[in-house]
Order: C-alpha cells, then sequence, then structure tokens
C-alpha cells in the first residue's frame, strides 16, 4: 500500500520542529541568564558583607572587587567608605581611586568636596595626594574639579601640590596653562619638571615661548632635556 505524504504536511512539520528548537535554545539561553544573574547577586552580597568586616584586609579586597562592577550600588557603597569618618586611611584611599575611574559629574563633585574639606580628608596628605591624582582624568576637562586643582596649587605641601600639576597635565584643560606657566619660575626642581611635563601634556602654544625662555636661562641639565623633549611633543601637536 503506497503511503501518500502531502507536501504541506512535511512543511508543517518541519516549520514546527524549528519553532520547537528555537524555544528550546531560548528556555536554555534564559535559564544561563539567570544562573548568571543569581551567582552575580550572591558574589555581590558576599562583597557588601566583607565591607562590613573588622577585618581591613576584607575591607580592602571588597573594594577592589566593587572597582570591577559598574553599577550605582557600587557607587553608593564606595562613596559611603570614602565618606566614613571611622574608617581607616588606606581603605578610603582605595575607594576614592576606584571613583575616580568613573565618568560621572556627581562622583567628580564628591571628589572635589574630599579634596576640599578637611573634616572629609582629615588633612591627611595621603588622602588629599590620591584625591587629586584620581581628578586627573580627560572626562574631568570643564568641571569644577580644574578650579578646584588650580587654587590648590597655592597650598605648602610639595607631595599634593606635584600630584595637582600631574591631574592638571592628565586632564588637559586649557584653563590650567597660566599657572603652570608662572610654576616654570619655582625654586623646586620637582614642581618645575611637573609643570613642565603638565605643559606638555595639555598641549596648548601658549607656553612655547616660556619654555623656550627657560631653555635658554635655565643650566640643568635634566631640566633642559625635560623641557627640549617636552617642545618637540608640544611644537608637533601643535602643528597638527
Amino acid at each position: 500500500m503506497e503511503i501518500k505524504i502531502d507536501n504541506r504536511e512535511i512543511k508543517f512539520f518541519v516549520e514546527n520542529a524549528l519553532f520547537l528548537k528555537a524555544i528550546l535554545v531560548l528556555i536554555a539561553t534564559l535559564s544561563i541568564f539567570i544562573l548568571w544573574s543569581y551567582s552575580i547577586a550572591s558574589d555581590f552580597q558576599k562583597v557588601v558583607r566583607a565591607l562590613e568586616s573588622k577585618d581591613k584586609l576584607k575591607r580592602l579586597n571588597a573594594i577592589a572587587e566593587l572597582s570591577k562592577i559598574k553599577a550605582q550600588e557600587t557607587t553608593e557603597l564606595l562613596t559611603n567608605v570614602v565618606f566614613d569618618k571611622s574608617e581607616d586611611w588606606k581603605v578610603k584611599i582605595i575607594a576614592i581611586r576606584a571613583l575616580g575611574e568613573i565618568n560621572d559629574p556627581e562622583i567628580v563633585d564628591k571628589l572635589v568636596t574630599i579634596f576640599n574639606n578637611p573634616f572629609l580628608n582629615e588633612e591627611c596628605p595621603a588622602i588629599k595626594l590620591n584625591t587629586a591624582l584620581s581628578l586627573g582624568k580627560k572626562f574631568n576637562r570643564g568641571t569644577r574639579a580644574v578650579d578646584s586643582l588650580i587654587e590648590a596649587l597655592n597650598q605648602d605641601n610639595l607631595l599634593i601640590k606635584e600630584a595637582v600639576i600631574e591631574a592638571l597635565g592628565e586632564i588637559g584643560d586649557p584653563k590650567a596653562v597660566p599657572s603652570m606657566i608662572s610654576l616654570l619660575e619655582d625654586e623646586n626642581f620637582a614642581i618645575k619638571i611637573s609643570a613642565i611635563r603638565a605643559l606638555e601634556k595639555i598641549g596648548d602654544s601658549r607656553a612655547l615661548p616660556f619654555l623656550e625662555k627657560i631653555l635658554e636661562l635655565n643650566d640643568d641639565i635634566l631640566i633642559q632635556q625635560q623641557i627640549i623633549y617636552s617642545l618637540e611633543i608640544l611644537k608637533r601637536e601643535v602643528s597638527n
């Protein structure tokens, strides 16, 4: 007996088989995503618990893990650590550096507040230095971080001042050029070198005649070498 199969029936079975396969793939994908999300949530809770530990090393490791997670909850936790008066300054510094990697105007404002407020930075040079370096990101160009760092150039602590100059160079805001030019006359070697490098990174043509003048008047071989190198890069950038 000959069995006849309608082509429409074959098409129906094939289409349904493909549909069923697609459904099974979707279910498998959703299952993997749910398991992954649960794992992430579980790991996040572990990190949160570690932040509450009395063990400083555990808290430091927790902040290192938080810095890998880009989420609003993470930002809030890191901010809480920084604003906690009872927290160890070493732990605060790690949290500050992690916050500095986040391109968010609100975070920038909080870092500026930490930098300027002695109640928050406890007048700790290490906290102020690391906060300055954390603000030294190109995405902070045109923000109040630039004004705050320029104002901080008047302080006496040379390490913090050097960090501020470095941060302004990394930001690259032309607003800092006049201040950097004035520092070319500074008596301190480290400050002068830092100002030269900052002007090189900012890449503003206004610095050229001042660097050339310092090159002529300064007899320190290291200063001369740095100016020659910076002038070469700066002229190349200006010409482009």
